[in-house]
């Protein structure tokens, strides 16, 4: 089992946001994604970091008080459908609760990942 990666989208929208932490990869200007690489001196100079998931979903956390949370659901009388909701709470504006939504996503890292970006318009 390995840690999924967020998506390119998502790490130059984290970089904008001031998430410029060292991870164990990092993709180019043009997308392209490299592993096993110290990238700290590169980044700033078109290079985005490329944490996993849970690292961004911990800086949200821990650095701007933006929790992410999501909840299976199943559909009634399928064993295969699952879909997730996802919700966001800001500490920072009097824990206001962003409401739940429906993610059209039958895995828990594609509804994570918009959660992620989500919670990184917040800021």
């Amino acid at each position: 089992m390995e840690e999924k990666i967020i998506s390119f989208t998502v790490a130059k929208l984290a970089k904008e946001k001031g998430f410029n932490e060292v991870s164990d990869g990092c993709f180019d200007k043009n997308g392209k994604k490299y592993s096993g690489m110290n990238h700290k001196n590169e980044i700033g100079k078109g290079v985005f970091s490329a944490p996993t998931q849970s690292l961004l979903q911990k800086w949200l956390r821990e650095k701007h008080g933006i929790h992410i949370s999501l909840e299976a659901s199943v559909i009634i009388g399928s064993k295969d459908e699952v879909y997730y909701n996802v919700s966001l709470i800001d500490n920072t504006k009097d824990n206001r609760l962003y409401p739940l939504w429906e993610v059209e996503s039958t895995t828990y890292e594609k509804a994570l990942e918009e959660g992620l970006q989500e919670g990184l318009n917040l800021i």
